[in-house]
């Protein structure tokens, strides 16, 4: 499906704050949650995970991407069965490295986290799917080197079904999906609210002598948008509108000035995008500071609920904040 033009909309950069408590983790089955209404997440009183103190994050960053670190075979990450070392996050995260995609699952689950503990008031206002579910969309490139890559939905459909939350599915107002693509990442926002896809994406076009937003995003674009829609119809029947007409729109967002930073833009609008009105982004991103966003981004993954490493080190464990409970163990 050939798509003209997009549209194009302006996110403004705004600092939400709230208080900061949440209720404690409950052991047991995850159950479904059934709230009176669904509140948006940057919504005033809402609680945003504030950013660590950069110092403690720039010190937790040079204990682990530093060339003769001692955590090199330290497991500091375990996402599930995912053992994540020292030296495997140190090439993801030093500067300048090409984040390995791991790292954007291991966030993703943090984000799922947050809402259903701590915001359980905008718990499927919002739903985060996990990468995996863009490779098999994108299976094309994902699969590039092999001799025939071919689509599976029942592939798509499984992987839907493995990330989809425990909620009533027709109060959603936005599904975030981060996508790789040319090794770039981006985020497609399905927008049910004002029945739009948005694109965010953190590339400069305009300076770009290979793609314009065109070329890298009309095809790739509805191809995913379409074979989504028509998993989700069958994952989750009746829950959702079709989108696969909906007109795509790019988002004018902060540009990265690192091309091996664009994982961590898309972090920053998977966790931050407010579709409403014509969308806005509820933080402030410094294109400049590519040492310090990977460092807040290694910060909260590392000390986040859901690494369930064993133990850290003392040496690590030093950097972690304790008044910014409960984003962080």
């Amino acid at each position: 499906m050939h798509y003209a033009t997009p549209d194009t909309i302006f996110a403004s950069t705004t600092n939400v704050s709230g208080s900061l408590y949440g209720p404690k983790p409950r052991a047991g089955k995850r159950f479904t949650r059934k709230p009176d209404k669904l509140c948006s997440p940057f919504k005033y009183g809402v609680m945003i995970r504030p950013p660590p103190i950069v110092d403690a994050s720039l010190n937790l960053f040079a204990r682990l991407c530093a060339d003769d670190s001692i955590y090199r075979s330290t497991t500091v990450m375990q996402f599930g069965t995912t053992h994540l070392t020292g030296s495997f996050i140190a090439k993801s995260f030093a500067d300048d490295a090409l984040p390995d995609s791991v790292f954007m699952s291991c966030f993703v689950k943090c984000l799922q986290y947050d809402d259903f503990w701590i915001r359980p008031e905008c718990f499927g206002y919002r739903i985060f799917l996990n990468p995996e579910v863009s490779a098999i969309l994108n299976i094309e490139w994902t699969k590039r080197d092999t001799s025939e890559p071919r689509y599976s939905q029942f592939a798509a459909v499984s992987a839907l079904q493995r990330c989809l939350p425990f909620t009533i599915l027709k109060n959603t107002k936005m599904i975030l999906l981060p996508v790789l693509h040319h090794y770039h990442w981006s985020v497609y926002c399905i927008n049910f609210a004002q029945s739009r896809i948005d694109v965010l994406d953190s590339m400069d076009y305009d300076s770009n002598n290979y793609h314009s937003w065109d070329m890298f995003h009309s095809d790739m674009g509805a191809k995913i948008m379409n074979r989504l829609s028509d998993a989700l119809s069958e994952a989750a029947p009746h829950k959702f509108k079709s989108f696969k007409n909906w007109r795509h729109v790019q988002v004018k967002v902060p540009i990265h000035k690192n091309p091996s930073d664009s994982l961590f833009f898309a972090m920053k609008f998977l966790e931050y995008y407010d579709g409403e009105g014509h969308g806005s982004l509820k933080t402030n991103l410094d294109t400049a500071g590519s040492k310090e966003l990977r460092a807040e981004m290694l910060y909260y993954i590392t000390f986040h609920s859901e690494n369930n490493v064993a133990t850290l080190p003392d040496d690590l464990i030093q950097f972690r904040q304790t008044d910014l409970q409960p984003f962080f163990y």
